[in-house]
């Protein structure tokens, strides 16, 4: 055991650091580094300073085990993400050919791409369930709730969209009132109610609007189809305007003048609200495949203004 010590050499037992002052047999003696001295049994230390060596030896085997445990999650993460990465849609962004006219309209050919791309972004920014859908015949992408998306009544759904035509894209919140009977379970109606009820979606149109600098359109069939008002934010408010080739004219509106304008509006006819966004179509194609961020915060922007309209 007195092999195990030399004298001068630095060693540690369970009261802390020493260093041997001298070996007798098996006896020692110990100075501790606030300068006590003591007297030991050599066999003793010796069992405790093989013990503290055990011990240390054990946690490093831990460490190290616990370190490539950790490397391994961080590898499969990195391998999962860079998965979920490939597997994700992309959009690589509008071409000049987007907007060129067509025989049937104008051609845009990644419409489905970048309606797969909003709707999961949307479902991994509010956790929950869209889906997108071509409009037949149409350079235009539907996005919404798949349990609020009725195939078989188009014209009544509220929907996000993103659309194309020779003057640019276009991309908001649209929500229909068609023609005939109306009935109270329509989106329009239930959005118009929301705005009545709730200042927190008056709000949250009225900070839309602002932050994003969208424009709120509406479309009515009067003699013909065609835009009636448009409404922007005004203080608290809103400014409601309407311009045709004999006059112009505006007025204020709280949130509730606006929700009796939209019951009112066109009895037993089409109509159409828009809340959207408009780029030209050079800015469109200048702006590439970050334009799909861009589209994708106006929206999800927009969805509270969506639910509100198709939850009631």
């Amino acid at each position: 055991m007195s092999n195990l010590f030399q004298v001068g050499k630095a060693y540690r037992n369970r009261a802390g650091e020493y260093v041997v002052q001298a070996i007798d047999g098996d006896q020692m003696t110990i100075r501790y580094q606030d300068g006590r001295t003591l007297v030991t049994s050599v066999p003793v230390q010796a069992r405790i300073w093989e013990n503290i060596q055990f011990e240390r030896q054990i946690a490093r085997d831990e460490e190290r085990k616990q370190q490539a445990l950790e490397a391994r999650k961080a590898a499969r993460e990195r391998t999962a993400q860079v998965k979920k990465e490939q597997a994700q849609p992309t959009f690589a962004g509008f071409q000049e050919n987007d907007f060129e006219p067509r025989a049937r309209g104008v051609a845009w050919s990644s419409r489905r791409r970048l309606g797969l791309v909003l709707a999961n972004e949307l479902n991994q920014r509010t956790g929950g369930s869209f889906d997108h859908w071509i409009v037949p015949r149409r350079p235009k992408v539907h996005v919404a709730r798949k349990e609020y998306y009725d195939l078989t009544a188009t014209e009544a759904n509220a929907v996000l969209f993103v659309t194309v035509n020779e003057k640019g894209v276009s991309y908001g919140y649209q929500v229909n009132k068609p023609a005939g009977q109306a009935q109270e379970d329509w989106p329009w109606f239930v959005l118009a109610a929301a705005l009545a009820d709730s200042e927190q979606v008056c709000e949250t149109l009225h900070s839309a609007l602002q932050a994003h600098n969208l424009h709120l359109d509406i479309h009515a069939m009067e003699a013909t189809y065609g835009r009636v008002a448009r409404v922007t934010p005004q203080d608290e408010g809103f400014l409601w305007q309407h311009e045709d080739a004999e006059q112009e004219v505006s007025r204020q509106m709280s949130g509730q003048d606006l929700a009796g304008y939209l019951r009112d509006l066109a009895p037993g006819k089409r109509c159409s609200l828009y809340v959207r966004k408009g780029l030209s179509p050079q800015a469109a194609v200048q702006a590439g495949a970050d334009l799909a961020k861009e589209i994708a915060a106006v929206l999800e922007a927009l969805v509270p203004l969506y639910d509100a309209g198709t939850s009631p």
